[in-house]
């Protein structure tokens, strides 16, 4: 399992495990009546499974009316990417937030245990490139007049350098899809060209189809002579990434190819065993494709692609492209979008299916960061949107499409496209709230299959928290009673929650943040 922990940034995610833990507790203080350290400004009565919107004055100080011995799971997003989307402009460079929060029930100074931010990696650009100009150089595949014939072989500007290489196409599948190796870079591969091959049949056969469906029914190309799309399989260095998208505006049309790494393989790394399955092909194609469907359909929907598509937000082409990716491995795995599947059952690296549960694995609340963090959000809006009475086909389509779009408009500046929220308020009212949203989200990943309300719940995966090592786990605890807190760190623009054991009737409890636009939920999970 080392080898998964190890690993996992080469697996089209953007960070990798984060440092995680209870706060430092102690004995509750003397049960003598003591004053709370402040007055309250909320008094919280919540029922097993359900929620409480608290504003940042009501978070700072609030009571708990419930039983003794209640569980709780106070979620807090900061949300200024959000509200500088709504206001038309780019959040710019924000610092991390912090947070603290802590009992207050007996007055006094607040005990606060630090907790470690999380772990400092850097996280990896978007995969996707956008050309700016026309290029007449027929080693660039955007030049191509013709289609791909299988086993041609033909000169390409390399994804390192500049002098243009060798390549041979090894299969054109269902005349849609070109794949083709650079001959220098062949060697040992074999595996992954057979898996990439499989991968692509599939693709071609059942993938298409979502793509179209989500997206628009025409199917992007290289170039316009070719009417294919080139799969070119070449090795770089992984920490660098699995694939790549490279996407090319020419007369208000968008052509794109994809870059496959053939260095994610065993030999290749320590651990590298768990990239050897025709899921994981399947992941990094599924996600690469995704990007060219994203392009298009901003091309077709604003008509301005090369603004539209540059300025989309990271965390919403990323997260767009695995919430896609993963789907498609759960149809190529045949695993119900709505079975709550153990995932935590599956993190074997011989096991095709652990390629499903890396979602639950690294989803922790970086928005920010995009891939499975901001998948599992939009996943949680599918859900929410089927639950409303929307297909999960159109429901998919929904969220898949206003994702790329941005929270309020895809050009960076707000209102060029519909935007994710205007889609989401379409479908289930105005008064819907993007913060609310994500809170709900991150309370639902902390008490799912805990109560028994469904909207507290992860209908995809098995309690997404339960197993022991990975999944998202509290960033502290806080033991009602005992006078102690703790301040924890998460990036800016994410969420967070922590759990709150040991409540008694009358417990006091504060939660301040550094930032006056963090949002607040508390969950009662028991």
């Amino acid at each position: 399992m080392s080898s998964i922990r190890a690993n996992f940034l080469l697996l089209a995610s953007a960070g990798g495990i984060t440092a995680c833990g209870g706060g430092s507790t102690s004995a509750p203080l003397s049960s003598t009546h003591v004053e709370p350290a402040c007055t309250a400004a909320a008094s919280v009565s919540l029922a097993p499974g359900e929620t409480r919107a608290l504003s940042a004055p009501e978070a700072a100080c609030f009571s708990l009316a419930g039983a003794d011995g209640a569980e709780y799971a106070l979620a807090g997003y900061d949300a200024r990417v959000l509200l500088a989307s709504s206001a038309g402009r780019s959040p710019g460079t924000l610092a991390d937030p912090q947070y603290t929060i802590g009992d207050a029930t007996h007055g006094g100074a607040m005990s606060v245990g630090v907790q470690p931010a999380p772990v400092a990696e850097s996280v990896r650009p978007a995969d996707f490139t956008v050309r700016r100009s026309a290029s007449t150089d027929p080693a660039d595949p955007f030049a191509r007049q013709t289609p791909w014939r299988e086993g041609e072989r033909f000169m390409v500007k390399p994804l390192e350098g500049s002098a243009p290489v060798p390549a041979r196409v090894v299969r054109v599948v269902a005349g849609r899809f070109a794949l083709a190796v650079v001959e220098s870079d062949e060697s040992g591969a074999a595996d992954v060209i057979e898996q990439a091959v499989e991968a692509l049949q599939f693709l071609a056969r059942d993938g298409v189809a979502v793509l179209q469906s989500t997206f628009s029914r025409e199917m992007p190309a290289t170039s316009a002579g070719s009417g294919q799309m080139l799969v070119l399989a070449t090795a770089w260095d992984p920490a660098k990434g699995a694939g790549a998208a490279w996407t090319h505006e020419d007369q208000g049309r968008m052509y794109s190819f994809v870059w496959l790494n053939l260095n994610l393989r065993p030999g290749k790394g320590d651990g590298f065993a768990m990239y050897d399955h025709v899921s994981y092909r399947v992941k990094v194609l599924g996600h690469e494709l995704t990007h060219a469907w994203q392009a298009a359909w901003l091309s077709e929907a604003t008509g301005v692609p090369r603004d539209a598509f540059g300025a989309a937000p990271g965390w919403s082409v990323e997260g767009g492209a695995d919430f896609v990716a993963m789907d498609l491995v759960r149809r190529f795995l045949n695993i119900s979008a709505g079975g709550n599947w153990k995932w935590s059952d599956n993190l074997e690296p011989s096991k095709p299916s652990v390629i499903y549960a890396l979602e639950p694995f690294d989803a922790r609340g970086r928005l920010t960061w995009g891939y499975y963090d901001a998948s599992s959000l939009l996943r949680d809006l599918q859900t929410r949107l089927v639950a409303g009475g929307m297909s999960r086909e159109t429901a998919m389509a929904e969220v898949s499409r206003g994702a790329v779009e941005g929270w309020h408009g895809a050009d960076g500046e707000g209102g060029a496209t519909a935007g994710l929220v205007d889609r989401m308020r379409a479908r289930l009212g105005a008064a819907w709230d993007p913060a609310a949203a994500v809170l709900l989200w991150t309370a639902a990943q902390a008490a799912d299959d805990q109560t028994a309300n469904t909207a507290l719940a992860n209908p995809t995966y098995y309690d997404v928290g339960s197993d022991g090592r990975y999944g998202w786990k509290p960033a502290a605890e806080v033991r009602a009673g005992s006078g102690q807190g703790a301040t924890v760190t998460q990036v800016a623009g994410g969420s967070f929650y922590v759990r709150v054991k040991g409540a008694r009737a009358g417990s006091t409890l504060s939660a301040v943040s550094s930032t006056p636009d963090a949002r607040w939920m508390i969950a009662r999970l028991r």
